[in-house]
């Protein structure tokens, strides 16, 4: 996951000031238009600050600095950039809050944005302050803006930064040697998948797969926009004829063959993933992120691959996977709050959002000019990343309790048991509802 290279610089947001009259004029308030106040804003903006930056990613120093640090010291050189490594059972979230550490910012994904900040007391509502850096909340892709107010009660407790949003990766090595037409944008899971059984069969040995959805995302980010817990019961969702349909048609159904099932026994329990598809070469379709082609940067460049949108429901015509951003919030404990968000108004710039975009970090800025850009500066500028930019849909709510009762795992446990025939479907829903149930009863109660 890293970005290399600097960025560029930001454009200065220009406010228009009102003439009052006898010829005085006016700023509206914490924007500083007057002389005076641009003045005063730029002796404000340069002041030295310490910034401490925190995730609960497990990102390397190298890495931070590779993707953030080193365009943020270059843009801001009075401001002392600082990153504390998570490290288990050392740096942990809550130990450095135990121990009084500081931290100025914070980033994570959006499903550890829950746990990380929701639930760490470290949220702070952004919206006077984004107001104030005039920063213009309409340039972001709406539905992550309108999931985020929603997750901070009608405030603003992080900005989007980043978007690990799904798409339909092939492998066209597979396809060419089995005689198979590629997949192309705009298919259903249904033409997708009659694709995959095409495919699916051992060949001299080796078993090669048609398609595999990476299963936690067919939860975190489906199209029908279902949340793991109903915020309003704090109850699960999972058993009901819509979750069944995702996880038959997403999950089950590709992997129907003896052939498939074969292969899962081969990876010992588990469904084919992104190393059969970088590294082992044997999956021939597989759900990911842009980042697959700069986490995978030598394997990818192995074979000859290509992308295309996400497959759709015939419910939901054109509509693709939810966006799955990387979050970025200003902490309650800064004591740097305008620094910390001159920084955050860079990180979400078009120029930072082009560069960072161009070597393969999906923007979450709706500017199709900006989104063309994804992969320009990588190997692969000729792929088809356009097809990431599908219809979006809403994004489910998530909620501080399905992180605390693990949810997810719940879920997504006994899918492999429906494969197998082990378990039917109704019972494997049914299952992980009573015990996400008693999960989230027992979090509520501590």
């Amino acid at each position: 996951m890293k970005q290399r290279n600097q960025w560029a610089v930001p454009i200065t947001l220009l406010t228009a000031f009102t003439l009052i009259a006898g010829g005085c004029s006016t700023a509206a308030p914490g924007q500083g238009n007057t002389g005076e106040g641009k003045a005063a804003e730029a002796k404000k903006n340069s002041e030295p600050a310490e910034l401490v930056f925190y995730s609960t990613s497990r990102d390397s120093e190298e890495n931070f600095n590779e993707r953030f640090g080193n365009a943020i010291r270059q843009k801001f050189p009075h401001y002392t950039i600082k990153y504390i490594q998570r490290v288990p059972n050392s740096t942990d979230l809550q130990q450095l809050l135990t121990s009084g550490a500081q931290i100025d910012i914070q980033w994570d994904s959006i499903a550890s944005f829950t746990g990380s900040v929701l639930d760490s007391g470290t949220a702070f509502d952004m919206k006077d302050l984004i107001k104030q850096h005039n920063i213009d909340l309409s340039r972001f892709e709406p539905s992550i803006i309108s999931a985020l107010e929603k997750m901070s009660g009608g405030g603003l407790y992080g900005l989007p930064l980043y978007n690990d949003r799904m798409a339909l990766y092939y492998n066209k090595d597979i396809f060419d040697k089995f005689g198979v037409p590629y997949p192309k944008d705009g298919m259903t899971w249904d033409e997708v998948i009659e694709l995959s059984n095409q495919i699916t069969q051992e060949d001299a040995g080796v078993i090669y797969t048609g398609l595999a959805a990476s299963i936690n995302h067919v939860f975190l980010a489906n199209p029908f926009s279902l949340p793991l817990v109903d915020s309003a019961t704090n109850k699960a969702t999972i058993n009901n004829d819509t979750w069944k349909k995702i996880v038959d048609t997403m999950l089950v159904r590709p992997a129907a063959s003896q052939a498939y099932k074969k292969k899962i026994e081969q990876l010992k329990g588990k469904l084919p993933d992104s190393n059969t598809f970088v590294k082992e070469k044997t999956l021939a379709m597989y759900t990911a992120s842009p980042l697959l082609p700069v986490v995978f940067s030598q394997d990818m460049a192995s074979f000859n691959w290509d992308v295309v949108t996400f497959p759709a429901f015939k419910e939901l015509p054109g509509v693709g996977a939810q966006a799955y951003p990387g979050i970025i919030s200003v902490t309650k404990m800064s004591k740097n709050k305008d620094a910390a968000m001159e920084v955050i108004k860079f990180l979400t710039s078009d120029e930072y959002q082009t560069e960072a975009s161009k070597k393969g970090n999906m923007t979450v800025l709706k500017n199709e000019a900006i989104q063309k850009t994804l992969g320009q500066d990588t190997p692969y500028k000729d792929r088809n990343f356009n097809a990431f930019f599908s219809k979006f849909p809403a994004m489910a709510e998530k909620t501080v309790s399905e992180s605390k009762a693990a949810v997810l795992g719940k879920y997504t446990k006994d899918v492999v048991k429906v494969i197998n025939g082990e378990m039917d479907i109704n019972t494997m829903l049914r299952t992980a509802e009573e015990e996400s149930n008693k999960a989230l009863q027992s979090a509520a109660a501590k």
